[in-house]
């Protein structure tokens, strides 16, 4: 099972060069609406997909066209432009468990 990555152009590059399948984002004013669609039944279409990685800031549309399906799986990563009031890991933990984990030690 292959992952690819669903990112804008600027990350696209970077993770052409590690082997990465990527379909990409247009994220200028000018994006074509149903972009995330298109993408989602693209990678539906594969049956070779096995994780999905997701800018963040697109993730709620392939949460929900995912949702309930063992694979591919989906994960997000960080986008520079969105402001957190927590750090990542946190938001991350807080919205798949329910709750905030606190680590004791240095």
């Amino acid at each position: 099972m292959k992952p690819v990555v669903v990112a804008t152009s600027d990350l696209a590059d970077g993770f052409r060069l590690a082997g990465i399948p990527v379909y990409e984002v247009d994220d200028g004013p000018n994006a074509p609406a149903g972009q995330t669609r298109a993408i989602i039944e693209a990678v539906l279409a594969r049956n070779d997909v096995g994780i999905v990685l997701v800018d963040e800031r697109y993730m709620a549309d392939f949460e929900q066209a995912f949702g309930g399906r063992e694979l591919p799986m989906v994960a997000s990563f960080p986008a520079e432009e969105v402001h957190r009031d927590e750090t990542y890991i946190d938001e991350l933990t807080r919205r798949y468990l329910g709750q905030k984990i606190y680590v004791e030690g240095s």
